[in-house]
């Protein structure tokens, strides 16, 4: 058998012999609680662990595992896979969270001969494993450094004190909910320097198409678990970790922090999970992205700090600043700015401060620019440029969106149908969003500004971002259907950050899907990353699509692309977005 290295996270491999029966009689006077999983073994190990004096609540089923072992107190979960592997791993992905953010060491016992098993093992949460054979003494020193263990959890502190009214754990990782961090948050603001870090998971519903949510709920827990720790090495502040909804976490801090160390909070928070996560078969590797902002002299609530902790969080989804956007300080953040943007931005039509830019999308064999991606920039005359991302933030928030929207179509469109000669064969992207497609007759409203300005359906792409899909699907689809029925493509966008169903492609008329850039960034450094893309393209061309890459920033990245059959390609590598002026030269150029 290969021999197994020692992991990191794993407390103890062989667990030493007691050198005296006093060590024993100890482990017994302190009447342990042990949470008991067993699938095959329960009554023999509940009568050695009765023989230690320990009190035994022993199950040997799964269903309703999560929601008893919440009600339940005790100070170790031992989990027995002997006999039942796959059982006993379900159990440990399971409670692993719940368990390591209330401080309850979990004691994984296992056959010596499926020593292979250890790197799964401690991946999924283990906190110390126990080979059998084993003796008495054995078991009862793996109780004494189980429960050591437990007085030194600092994990623990990440939960509030009980209150009915506040601590609602998630059954899936143990932690608090987006309510308990509100109501944690507004009994601080007052007294308490405050941050909030919001993170995302990026890509993480392609692992649950890909694997199945079993995958992905255990991702999410070896998220927490990972997590947690880091939070807890934050010295000097109060803290507090919570699920707030999906694949989507939140931090509080109270006390003093300076930016240095949330920068570095947020930085390991990237990295640890950028680490593989192991499943049954494979190795499955995600990323995320973090909003972190501190409190500000017109931060009063704690509902108006959580979403500025969103708008830092969109603002690292856009992709133009990183995996991390930090609002803090004298920055212009949404949340700061939100009434004055929201007055602003009814004029800024008026004023012509809202910019349409050209991204290029190149054919990835040609190499020659195909057609361009229509995008907004809010040249604000006092904030400067606003990105997209901020600027459709502030329109929901006002409800402008649908006129925002419209107007940015209309003048992408008539833009387009003036270029010169050189550009009258590229195709012309769109953004549609799902508040306009909720708008009555809005198919035939869109198709008569298309030919008022004299732009050739033939070369209009519509995109729809997958998550602006779901939200009625049959309606979108009818719209879509029309759409193309008189001449238009339509484009998935952002294929990878939504719901991510690959079901629902075959059933939706489209003619582009486009992968996220961030799950296009990572395929160079990612074997499972270039592997879902891989699966993706192969998907997309059964199905007759175009795949369009974005986010291309690297010889690399674009030679994966090719080789697995990306037909176009957007990014920094070749061009950012760019004006009318720049991107007749980039052409004329490209003509020799």
């Amino acid at each position: 058998m290969e021999q197994v290295k020692p992991l990191a996270g794993l407390k103890d491999y062989n667990v030493p012999k007691m050198e005296s029966p006093s060590r024993t009689r100890a482990t017994r006077s302190r009447g342990e609680v042990v949470w008991l999983v067993s699938f095959r073994h329960r009554d023999s190990v509940t009568s050695e662990l009765a023989s230690l004096g320990c009190r035994v609540m022993g199950v040997r089923r799964l269903a309703g595992l999560a929601k008893r072992f919440a009600n339940s107190a005790p100070t170790i979960a031992i989990i027995d896979l002997r006999g039942a592997v796959d059982e006993g791993m379900a159990a440990l992905e399971t409670l692993a969270g719940a368990a390591s953010v209330r401080g309850i060491p979990v004691l994984v016992l296992y056959d010596r001969r499926r020593a292979a098993d250890l790197p799964r093992i401690v991946e999924a949460g283990a906190s110390m494993v126990l080979h059998a054979p084993w003796q008495a003494q054995e078991l009862a020193s793996a109780l004494v450094l189980a429960t050591r263990l437990a007085q030194r959890k600092p994990e623990a502190d990440l939960l509030p004190p009980a209150r009915g009214d506040l601590v609602q754990p998630d059954i899936l990782t143990g932690l608090v909910d987006a309510k308990a961090l509100e109501i944690w948050l507004a009994e601080r603001i007052e007294t308490k320097p405050l941050s909030v870090l919001s993170v995302n998971i990026a890509r993480f519903d392609m692992i649950n198409a890909a694997f199945g949510h079993d995958a992905g709920d255990a991702a999410l827990r070896a998220i927490s678990h990972r997590i947690g720790p880091l939070i807890a090495e934050v010295q000097g502040v109060e803290a507090l970790f919570a699920r707030m909804r999906g694949a989507e976490f939140g931090i509080g801090l109270a006390g003093e922090i300076g930016v240095e160390r949330l920068v570095l909070l947020a930085e390991a928070i990237v990295e640890a999970v950028g680490r593989p996560f192991a499943t049954e078969t494979d190795k499955v590797q995600l990323g995320c992205r973090v909003g972190v902002v501190s409190k500000g002299p017109r931060d009063r609530s704690a509902a108006r700090m959580m979403k500025r902790a969103q708008s830092a969080l969109t603002e690292a989804k856009s992709g133009d600043t990183g995996s991390i956007r930090m609002l803090l300080g004298k920055e212009a953040d949404l949340a700061d700015l939100s009434g004055a943007l929201h007055s602003d931005l009814r004029n800024a039509l008026n004023r012509d401060e809202i910019d349409i830019l050209f991204q290029p999308q190149f054919g990835v064999a040609s190499g020659r620019i195909e057609g361009v991606e229509a995008l907004a920039r809010w040249a604000h005359p006092v904030h400067g440029e606003i990105g997209a991302a901020t600027l459709f933030a502030v329109a929901e928030q006002s409800d402008f969106i649908v006129e925002l929207s419209s107007h940015i179509q209309a003048q992408a469109i008539a833009i387009a149908a003036e270029w010169p000669g050189a550009l009258n064969r590229l195709r012309l992207a769109v953004n549609v969003t799902a508040a306009d497609m909720a708008q009555p007759r809005f198919a035939s409203t869109f198709l008569n500004m298309v030919d008022r300005a004299h732009f050739p359906r033939e070369r209009l792409t519509v995109e729809v971002t997958e998550s602006g899909l779901m939200g009625d699907l049959a309606a979108a689809s009818t719209i879509l259907s029309h759409l193309r029925a008189a001449g238009c493509r339509v484009a998935i966008d952002d294929f990878g950050t939504g719901y991510s169903s690959l079901a629902y492609l075959n059933a939706l008329p489209a003619d582009y899907l486009k992968i996220d850039k961030g799950l296009a960034g990572d395929i160079t450094v990612s074997e499972r990353a270039s592997l879902v893309v891989r699966s993706v393209i192969s998907l997309a061309r059964s199905l007759g699509l175009t795949v369009i890459a974005e986010g291309v920033e690297s010889e690399a990245q674009l030679a994966l692309l090719a080789r697995e059959g990306c037909s176009l390609f957007q990014g920094f590598l070749r061009a950012r977005p760019l004006d009318v002026a720049a991107l007749e030269a980039m052409v004329v150029a490209e003509l020799g």
